[in-house]
């Protein structure tokens, strides 16, 4: 994916954190979706929207959107740079791409679809032409179309899990965070992993395991704490030929039991090996 050429580019040094690599030692997928959001709200305060001119003006961005590809494992210590820009802005709507670079190597990339939300109204806002400006930095500022999400409701039979919303999965706005779904999300494909015979153990007396390396995640509905929540998994082992599986492919919705849907996503897994040094990332 390229970025575009809005002039507009923010950009921070971080080193990962060994209490936020999963048990490869490959920074968590969840932890990657943290850094795109920090960046999202730094970049915003440096043009001069920060929460206390959103609060001012009873207004929120929520992310609608994510889509997140991974090319390179990292892991802690590792010193990366985060880079994110405005692509554009269109009514209610912004969208914000982001890179992440290590020692001059692009590891990760992603876009989220933000939403401008009207905190009194609950419900979606028009932005603001000196917002739309600032964040993008210069006029005219590009509208874009939006591609329709490609997730398709399957027939088969889903695997489904269980999932209730803790104190620690929720954000300033009282919600699960949309980096938290990741978790969720992660958590329901390796046990439909194992209901079809590959379960964490069994993948690493293999040396490695099947991890995220993209999502394409649509946060559709909020959801609160103290809410019992459904995962519903569909997924594809690839090359079966093989032990163990090269990768594997996930649909995934994450719904009010017999209720609304709250998330859907699509989701690619590698296969990555277990580094021979404990605390490097894997291979």
């Amino acid at each position: 994916m390229a970025m575009t050429s809005a002039p507009m580019l923010y950009a921070f040094e971080q080193r990962v954190s060994h209490a936020n690599v999963d048990f490869l030692g490959e920074q968590k997928f969840s932890d990657l979706l943290g850094l795109f959001e920090q960046a999202a709200v730094e970049a915003s305060e440096a043009c001069g929207f920060g929460p206390r001119e959103y609060a001012s003006a009873r207004r929120m961005w929520i992310i609608r959107r994510t889509r997140v590809w991974r090319a390179v494992p990292i892991g802690g210590l590792d010193l990366v740079r985060v880079e994110t820009r405005v692509a554009d802005v269109r009514r209610a709507r912004s969208l914000r791409e982001y890179a992440v670079w290590r020692d001059g190597q692009k590891v990760a990339e992603g876009v989220s679809d933000w939403v401008y939300f009207d905190l009194d109204r609950r419900r979606p806002a028009q932005v603001p032409p000196e917002l739309a400006l600032a964040l993008y930095g210069r006029e005219p500022v590009p509208s874009l179309d939006r591609a329709a999400h490609p997730f398709q409701l399957l027939q088969s039979p889903a695997h489904r899990c269980s999932v209730v919303v803790q104190v620690a999965h929720l954000d300033h706005l009282v919600h699960v965070n949309n980096a938290v779904y990741a978790d969720f999300l992660e958590g329901a494909a390796l046990d439909w992993c194992r209901q079809h015979g590959w379960p964490v153990e069994r993948m690493l007396t293999h040396g490695g395991a099947l991890r995220p390396a993209a999502m394409d995640v649509e946060y559709l509905e909020d959801a609160g704490l103290g809410e019992q929540l459904e995962v519903e998994t569909w997924g594809k082992l690839l090359g079966e030929e093989r032990s163990p599986p090269s990768g594997a492919e996930f649909s995934q919705i994450v719904r009010r039991p017999q209720g609304a849907t709250m998330v859907r996503a699509l989701s690619v897994y590698v296969w990555r090996r277990r580094p021979l040094v404990l605390g490097l990332a894997p291979s």
